[in-house]
């Protein structure tokens, strides 16, 4: 099935990560770029053709020495820079990861919440936030390579005509406005040869960009070789669910009222008398509950109240709507609009299993050891 190429593709080929970032936004920047890139060039042909016609029938020597010049420069500028094409490669997919990692997080929140993942998931953010700030040092070291280099030929473009012109004038070979003219004829040519130069930096992130849609077209058609070229990057795909979930805080306060949960240790205390454990040992606890919306203008639910002992079990049932979910979400701490006070056992001895189950990334072991940080 068609509709199932993309999927294919991101679980048979690892290198193609992200592929909606290569959908929108890399094919964004290489259309942008493109565009702008060819319009420089043509332009700089233009203006190249004109100037060295004019700059050759003035000065032949100059018109050769800064032929030389520049390729030298370009030469040198590719090979200084071409770490950047890399490097810039993948910045795009460790910054597509990192991202993903944040609405992964954003859109499953509730879950994680229920779960106690709050540290599993804040140490996987920043292991890639870690990884995205190490390959962005590793630009900037390669940029100032660049940057030295890009520096230098600029500074050696003031000397260069100096060089190439003075003895001939000091000859009596040219006059002034001779060379006043070669001047401003060398200064455009100089620039139009000079493109790969000054825009190396930029020709590597397109380049990088090219490299990664390249490899995702190539994977598309290795799953679907019948499919047309010409509709992989014309073709629009169906539009999915685009609900997000979350808000939810355990420390979060609209106002002033707000329910409070008390947490002990059920292995250790009665929460009513302190002695120790029995088959009677009261589990949860719920005194004087008010639920109320966020939005403070709904109450789901008000004086309740109920006492849940070790080993009973309770079934709450309700039309959708009655307040089911959020009652949970208080009991877990996440849900603070309302009144009254919960008292249940600690996290390490309670487990919530939220409406929308949360598989986080990884291995088997992973998931089972979830949300234990020790992995």
């Amino acid at each position: 099935d068609n509709d199932e190429t993309a999927l294919s593709a991101g679980q048979t080929n690892k290198e193609v990560d992200n592929p909606d970032q290569r959908i929108s936004e890399d094919i964004r920047s290489f259309t942008e770029f493109s565009l702008t890139f060819f319009l420089t060039l043509v332009t700089s042909f233009i203006d190249l053709v004109s100037f060295s016609f004019i700059l050759f029938s003035i000065m032949p020597s100059l018109f050769l020495a800064i032929f030389g010049f520049a390729t030298l420069g370009t030469f040198l500028t590719i090979c200084v820079g071409k770490v950047l094409i890399r490097l810039n490669y993948e910045s795009l997919a460790k910054e597509a990861d990192f991202r993903f990692s944040l609405v992964r997080v954003r859109e499953n929140a509730e879950s994680i919440a229920f779960y106690a993942g709050e540290a599993v998931e804040e140490k996987a953010t920043f292991r890639r936030f870690a990884l995205v700030i190490g390959n962005m040092t590793q630009i900037n070291f390669a940029q100032m390579k660049l940057d030295f280099v890009t520096t230098f030929y600029n500074y050696v473009t003031w000397i260069l005509p100096i060089v190439v012109v003075a003895p001939q004038y000091f000859a009596g070979n040219v006059e002034l406005g001779v060379i006043s003219q070669a001047s401003a004829a060398f200064g455009h040519v100089l620039s139009d040869l000079s493109i790969v130069v000054n825009s190396f930096n930029d020709v590597s992130k397109f380049s990088a960009g090219i490299d990664r849609l390249y490899s995702f077209m190539n994977a598309i058609q290795v799953l679907d070789p019948d499919r047309d070229i010409g509709s992989l990057l014309l073709s629009t795909p169906p539009a999915g669910d685009a609900a997000l979930l979350g808000g939810y805080s355990r420390a979060e306060s609209v106002d002033a009222e707000t329910i409070k949960v008390k947490v002990f240790d059920p292995s250790v205390v009665n929460i009513y008398s302190g002695a120790q454990p029995s088959s009677a040992t009261t589990i949860l606890s719920i005194q004087d509950l008010k639920l109320i919306t966020p939005d403070r203008n709904r109450v789901l639910a008000q004086n309740l109240n109920l006492s849940l002992a070790q080993g009973k079990n309770l079934l709450i049932v309700g039309s959708s709507g009655a307040g089911k979910s959020s009652l949970l979400r208080a009991v877990a701490g996440l849900w603070s609009s309302g009144t009254g006070e919960i008292v249940r056992p600690s996290s390490e001895h309670i487990y919530f299993l939220p409406q929308r189950p949360y598989c986080p990334p990884g291995s088997l072991r992973d998931q089972l050891l979830y949300p234990s940080t020790e992995m």
